[in-house]
């Protein structure tokens, strides 16, 4: 039983205090935003009056919240509590809303600082292609790329669609950066050598050795990630799609992640 396990019980029961009612809950939440009277408490969470003090007043006890004159404040206790709440709460959204994706497909590609800031994803939507429209995943993400001003991606597979739309956003100037494996780019320079030629002055391109188990592209408007599935073979009918900022930086971080990992290719290379 590893530390946390061992001080559950230490904690078990602050847990159960936040947890089990959504108005502490919520109330923790929007006081984060601000300090708030009781009145303005109960129009935003739709309670009565004495449903906020009776709240309030457990919050004070346990030492989340403290009554001023101008309304509630938190406590540093509050705020610290507060953001980790927010946290769960994004992750558990993140992980609902796209529970069947979740679990057919494996995360080792993502480092485990990234799986603990998973919630930054929990505003996204899922693209996935169909009997009636194979090429669904791959054609919303080429129409989403194809205006990007910053363009950086992280590839262990070859998509011969993928060398057109680096040859067009090379032609005007787009920032593009690009973190592939070595069998990825040895595929692109046997198949399109005479583009990279093209390209290769005006783009930065890293070669990695270790395989990514994961796929993702990250513009300056979104993030769009790909992962292996259960067996091993990466699964290019599903997309996680976010034009939220949180998780656009979160997608650079992990670029620069890869990145790290990997050499700097050069004309030599060719």
């Amino acid at each position: 039983m590893d530390d946390t396990a061992s001080i559950f019980e230490e904690v078990e029961e602050d847990l159960k205090f936040i947890a089990t009612s959504a108005v502490r809950a919520k109330m923790l939440m929007s006081l984060l935003e601000k300090p708030k009277t009781s009145t303005i408490l109960k129009d935003e969470l739709g309670v009565g009056a004495s449903t906020i003090i009776h709240a309030a007043r457990d919050l004070e006890k346990h030492g989340y919240l403290t009554e001023k004159s101008d309304g509630y404040h938190l406590t540093t206790i509050g705020k610290i509590t507060t953001y980790k709440l927010i946290e769960l709460v994004k992750t558990l959204r993140t992980l609902k809303k796209s529970q069947e994706f979740w679990l057919t497909h494996a995360i080792e590609g993502v480092p485990e600082k990234f799986l603990r800031e998973m919630y930054k994803l929990w505003n996204h939507e899922i693209l996935r292609a169909s009997v009636r429209n194979v090429f669904k995943t791959l054609s919303v993400y080429l129409e989403l790329s194809k205006k990007a001003k910053k363009f950086w991606g992280v590839s262990p597979i070859f998509v011969s669609a993928f060398v057109t739309l680096i040859k067009r956003l090379a032609a005007r100037n787009a920032e593009v950066k690009l973190v592939l494996t070595k069998e990825v780019f040895e595929e692109v320079k046997n198949a399109h050598k005479d583009v990279l030629q093209e390209v290769m002055p005006k783009i930065e391109i890293w070669i990695i050795e270790e395989e990514p188990k994961v796929a993702f592209t990250v513009t300056d408007s979104f993030l769009s990630l790909g992962l292996f599935g259960e067996d091993g073979v990466y699964d290019p009918t599903y997309d996680i799609i976010s034009r939220d900022r949180e998780a656009i930086e979160w997608g650079r971080e992990l670029f620069e992640y890869y990145k790290s990992k990997a050499r700097k290719a050069t004309m030599e290379d060719l």
